[in-house]
This record gives C-alpha cells, structure tokens and sequence, in this order.
C-alpha cells in the first residue's frame, strides 16, 4: 500500500472534503454532506492556532483526513480528534491504525508533552472497535450531551 501520511495543508481541503463526504456517505453513518459542507467543516475545525490536521495521500488522492485541537486541561495538553474518515476503498486495509500511529509520532514532537487523546464516535458503530483495538478506552465516568438552541 502506497499511503504516505503527512501534516495536512490548506490546499489539502478541498481533497479532504471530497474525502469526508465519501466516507460519511457510506453505512453506518448514510449521511449526505455537500461539498461547501464538508469544506466548511474543515476550514473550521482547522481555524485555530491549537489545529493539528492530517493527511493520508494515495499518490494526489486524500484517502485518510484526521482533523483535532490541541486543549489546554490544568497543567497538561490534551488531543481532541474532532473528525476522522479513511475512504470506503482503502478502510479494512491498515490505513485509519497506521494513521493514528502516524498522529502519536507527531503529538510527541510538540513542544509541550501530550498525554490524552479524546474523541466522541457512536455508540453500537463499528467504529467503537476500530478505536478500542487503537488503544482507546470507553469512559464510564463521561458522558456527552447534546441540545438544541431552542430547547427550554
């Protein structure tokens, strides 16, 4: 497999977006993003100073994005994966375990130590697996919420 992972750049979004609507448009997730969604989205997420963004590249194609903040919790920095997709054809093949060895390596050359990484993902989704065989651990103690701007 040719996948080379690298530090993602601003010219890399609109690649990632197609990539992101590729991925989420499959099963589980059957979502249907456009592409000023999904390049929306990832202009966002990589608006901040403490933006880390990745790319798995297949030759020109973007087969892999993994976009997180670096946060600040009392002394210690924490890595929040806000979105992560590995293209439906390259999935099942090493590609989304290899990308996340690759964002280890790269956390540990930040100037300030990371211990933690976080992410949400769907409960019951296989991506629940993909994650506990990578190292990650559901929480008992945590639980995310969610509301709606106009509910009381």
């Amino acid at each position: 497999m040719s996948v080379i992972f690298r530090p993602m750049t601003e010219g890399d979004y609109p690649a990632c977006a197609r990539e992101l609507m590729t991925a989420f448009r499959e099963a589980p997730w059957s979502e249907d993003w456009t592409f000023e969604q999904a390049l929306t989205r990832i202009e966002e997420m990589m608006s901040a100073r403490v933006s880390r963004g990745y790319v798995g590249m297949d030759g020109e194609a973007c087969v892999s994005m993994l976009c997180g903040r670096i946060m600040t919790y009392l002394e210690k920095k924490q890595f929040w994966i806000d979105e992560f997709s590995v293209h439906p054809a390259f999935q099942r093949q090493g590609v989304g375990s290899r990308m996340l060895a690759y964002l280890r390596e790269q956390l540990k050359q930040e100037p300030t130590p990371i211990d933690y990484m976080a992410l949400n993902t769907e409960r019951g989704f296989p991506s629940v697996a993909f994650y506990e065989k990578n190292g990650f651990i559901q929480l008992d103690s945590d639980v995310c919420m969610a509301g709606h701007v106009n509910w009381p």
